[in-house]
This record gives C-alpha cells, sequence and structure tokens, in this order.
C-alpha cells in the first residue's frame, strides 16, 4: 500500500468517525426536545415560521426558531434575533447546528422553515437529520419548476417528502385534498387542513397577514396544546421577516415591496390586496437574478397579464429580459435602472410601483431607500386595506 492509498485510508476513517458522531450528536439533541416542527412550502414559510414560534412561546413554550427568508436568522429561547452567517452556499447541514443549538438553550420546541428543494433532501432532512414530528406545509405554488415539478400537483408531492410518519400534518393548501390525504394515510400521520374561515371570530386575526396563514399558525399551536386565544396573543406580536411584505407611500406614490413573493399567483394577490382605487398608473419593477432564470420567465408572465403602464428593470441580464418583457407587454415602454437609488420616486400623477422578482442585492437596497425615504404605511392583506 503506497502512500496515497494510506492517506485516502486515514481520510476516509477520519469521515465515517466524523458522520458517525454527527449522526449520534443529533439523536441525542433530538431526544432533548419535545417537538420539531418543521415548516416547508412555495410561499408564505418564513412568516408561518415566526407565527407558529411566537405562539407557542404565548402558550408557554421554550421554542428556538429559525427562518431562511430574505436573510437566514434565528430567534433564540430568550427572544435574541441572531444573523446567520455563512462562509460557504447553504447547505442542509446547517439545521444540524440549530437542532443541537436548541437542545443547548433547553428549548422544549425546534420551528425551522426548509431550506432544501430537490425532494431527497427535502427527505433526509425532515426524516433523517431533524425526525421532526409535525410537518407544516403553507401552500403548492408554480416555483422552482425546475427541479420540484411542472405541475403544482408535482410540486405538491415534492414538498411533501419531508412530513414525518406517525406524526402531525398541518397545511393550508386546500386544493389537494386527497392527495394530502393519501400520502397522511401511507405515513400514518394526522392531517389537517385549515381552513382561514376558523379565524373569524377573533378580532384583528384576518388584517394580521394572508388569513390562511394565521389560521394555519393557529392550528399548530392548537395541535400542541396552546388554546388559540392564547396563541393568537403571541401571533399577532410576532416580529417579521426582515425585506419581508411592506408597503410605502409617498406625494403620488404607493411602493409595494412584492420581492420576496417571487411566485406569479402570489404576486397578483399582493397587488389586489395593496392597490389604490383611484385609478393610479401600475408600474412593475423587476429586480433580476443572473442565476434565476424561471423566476424571470415569470415576472415576464406577470407583466403580460397585468398589463402595466410602464416596466422597470434592475439587477442582472437586462438587455435579454427586456427583449422578452418588450414581447409580453409591447404597450409598456421597458426602462432600465444601473442601482436602486436611481429608482424615482417622484411622479406628477398618482403611481404604483410593484417591485418584483427576486430581493438579493439592489433589492434589499431599494427596499431599504424606501424606508429612509417613504413613509411605510398599514398592510391588511385579509382585510379591508385603508386607501391611501
Amino acid at each position: 500500500m503506497d502512500r496515497t492509498d494510506i492517506l485516502i485510508l486515514i481520510f476516509s476513517s477520519l469521515l465515517l468517525l466524523h458522520l458517525g458522531w454527527e449522526t449520534l450528536q443529533a439523536k441525542r439533541d433530538r431526544q432533548a426536545l419535545r417537538h420539531v416542527i418543521y415548516v416547508n412550502g412555495t410561499r408564505g414559510k418564513s412568516t408561518v415560521t415566526r407565527m407558529i414560534a411566537a405562539g407557542l412561546t404565548a402558550g408557554g413554550h421554550r421554542v428556538l426558531c429559525k427562518t431562511t427568508g430574505t436573510l437566514p436568522i434565528a430567534i433564540h429561547p430568550d427572544g435574541r434575533q441572531e444573523l446567520i452567517e455563512r462562509r460557504a452556499p447553504a447547505n442542509i447541514r446547517e439545521q444540524l447546528r440549530y437542532l443541537h443549538k436548541a437542545a443547548q438553550e433547553k428549548a422544549d420546541v425546534l420551528v425551522i422553515e426548509c431550506m432544501a428543494l430537490q425532494p431527497e433532501y427535502q427527505r433526509v432532512s425532515g426524516r433523517n437529520m431533524l425526525r421532526c414530528d409535525v410537518g407544516v406545509i403553507t401552500n403548492a405554488r408554480l416555483d422552482h419548476m425546475d427541479v420540484m415539478g411542472g405541475t403544482r400537483a408535482e410540486i405538491l408531492d415534492c414538498l411533501m417528502e419531508m412530513l414525518p410518519q406517525k406524526g402531525l400534518i398541518f397545511t393550508a393548501e386546500r386544493d389537494f385534498p386527497d392527495q394530502l390525504a393519501a400520502r397522511a394515510e401511507r405515513l400514518h400521520s394526522t392531517l389537517t387542513i385549515s381552513d382561514p374561515a376558523s379565524i373569524a371570530h377573533i378580532p384583528g386575526a384576518r388584517e394580521l397577514d394572508f388569513p390562511e396563514n394565521v389560521a394555519l399558525a393557529l392550528d399548530v399551536c392548537a395541535g400542541l396544546g396552546v388554546d388559540r386565544l392564547t396563541a393568537f396573543e403571541g401571533v399577532k406580536a410576532f416580529v417579521r421577516d426582515p425585506f419581508a411584505l411592506s408597503v410605502y407611500g409617498g406625494e403620488n406614490l404607493t411602493f409595494v415591496n412584492a420581492l420576496s413573493a417571487n411566485d406569479v399567483s402570489s404576486t397578483r394577490m399582493i397587488y389586489e390586496a395593496t392597490r389604490n382605487e383611484g385609478g393610479e398608473e401600475l408600474v412593475i419593477l423587476i429586480n433580476n437574478r443572473g442565476d434565476r432564470p424561471a423566476r424571470a420567465q415569470d415576472m415576464v408572465r406577470l407583466c403580460r397579464e397585468m398589463e402595466p403602464k410602464e416596466i422597470w428593470l434592475l439587477g442582472d441580464e437586462q438587455r435579454a429580459l427586456a427583449r422578452l418583457c418588450r414581447r409580453a407587454a409591447p404597450n409598456a415602454p421597458v426602462r432600465g435602472f444601473r442601482v436602486a437609488e436611481d429608482i424615482p420616486f417622484t411622479c406628477d400623477a398618482p403611481r404604483l410601483i410593484l417591485a418584483v422578482g427576486n430581493i438579493k442585492n439592489e433589492g434589499m437596497r431599494l427596499v431599504e431607500r424606501a424606508q429612509r425615504e417613504l413613509k411605510e404605511l398599514p398592510v391588511n392583506i385579509g382585510g379591508e386595506r385603508e386607501h391611501v
């Protein structure tokens, strides 16, 4: 055996020892927790994760919460927020680190957002790494179709790979009850499909966020023994994800930050919930990422369906995207901007800027600029919004 073979053998042995120790540690950490709640879905994962954590905390649980929305953030049992620093691309092994932190900090519940896309990674992270006993799916919409499937039913199949065996399953996805019930039966798990109407009697619940998100979070809390009204006291004060949906106003201007919505159906819902009735002109502002071509195609389809007055572009690959937008909406002039500071926040006629596509890079800088220069307005997604 030459030196290279010996080095390979030593390295392989050390790797196997490390993986064995990691598996044993994860098992010990999981045994220290009463529940691991794994939250998945196309839209609303970060919001629902934070709502569930807030509701359970109000019910007396000691909770560690981790979200990977616009920014990866952990909320510790003492309420401290930690921005998660990454020295390399996101990896699902990060979930084990926060399973360990939850056990170290004597939490009894870990509420954690799924960060996997591929079905095999969802299955491994949910069942093998975290050993979740509560699985939550917010919804199944058309996004990440290159890895998750070309139809909503296929995407739901992919999302369901992380669901627990002999556990609890909660979802606000109401379009595929038979598909969900079949998977729950195969897993010997109990399924609850949330109904937005269930929160109608709770004052302020429908105005807090999308009613399906609020109902889902309260159902999860109730499933773990927390009274709905007690849970809602926590939920209504939950700390929102940075750069999540927000609306800002200026003279003749409404700026809607829908940069984290990404898919067409969610973006249209946001527009309908936030637009005014005064006939303002619609400008769709797309912040594009070169590594998200499928998302760019979705935003082009949005322009075709919504027929904006103008289309503005930020970010990468603007020439190619401009050609697609002109074909999709030939009556809408297309303007490109180099940086967020170039976007005009002044106008003579009433205008609504619907910012969509991607939150990263110039998108974050654009929202930070809106926070500095414009006035934040209330967003009552589930109820009547006060028009401005």
